[in-house]
């Protein structure tokens, strides 16, 4: 088995709300065949979506320039933000590009890449306090790579579901779990007390 692939992971619930958030960009109209977390898919698919709608691309000084491999790993980056449904067909044609990532697709380049789609959006000052933003980025860096034909989809499912469990399942857990994070915000209707104050 794979790294990114094993039993645990493939059965995890970050494995299966992957799953449901690529169902949800795959076709947006869609129903989510996982119930438990569909309006999580959702809300992390728009929380993407709106980061990525201001976001302004690599920063020069970001961590990545300084390894190697880092003008393929930017070029990647802006690809996989730019492009969108192209995506493929763009790295298909890049001999160069097609290559690096049919030689060298590991978890470890897919942790480099979600690390620099990240901090390309969430500067990393801010990176303590933009958790739910950072994490809403893993999916869909996960989303858009599983849409590669270079590599088993599986792995790319798997690879993210590692990638979650790693950096973020502590934080989610210590907040009450992936509906809790991710729940709409409901507002209470006021009610008028016989004191003519209102409770909420």
């Amino acid at each position: 088995m794979m790294d990114g692939d094993s039993l645990l992971t493939t059965c995890s619930d970050e494995y299966r709300l992957l799953e449901t958030y690529c169902q949800k960009r795959r076709k947006p109209s869609a129903r989510a065949c996982d119930e438990k977390f569909g309006g999580v898919a959702e809300k992390l698919a728009q929380i993407a979506y709106n980061r990525l709608l201001f976001d302004e691309g690599l920063e020069p000084d970001s961590p990545v320039a300084k390894e190697a491999n880092s003008d393929v790993i930017v070029r990647l980056v802006d690809l996989l933000k730019t492009s969108g449904d192209e995506l493929n067909e763009t790295i298909q044609s890049s001999q160069e590009l097609s290559g690096y990532l049919q030689q060298t697709f590991s978890y470890d380049l897919f942790k480099k890449l979600t690390k620099a789609f990240i901090t390309s959006s969430v500067p990393e000052f801010l990176q303590s306090r933009k958790k739910r933003e950072q994490i809403a980025l893993a999916f869909e860096v996960t989303s858009r790579l599983k849409a590669l034909d270079l590599h088993p989809m599986n792995r790319v499912m798997g690879y993210g579901a590692q990638y979650l469990q790693e950096n973020y399942a502590p934080w989610i857990k210590q907040h009450g779990g992936w509906v809790r994070v991710y729940a709409p915000v409901k507002f209470s209707k006021k009610k008028k007390t016989a004191s003519n104050k209102y409770i909420y």
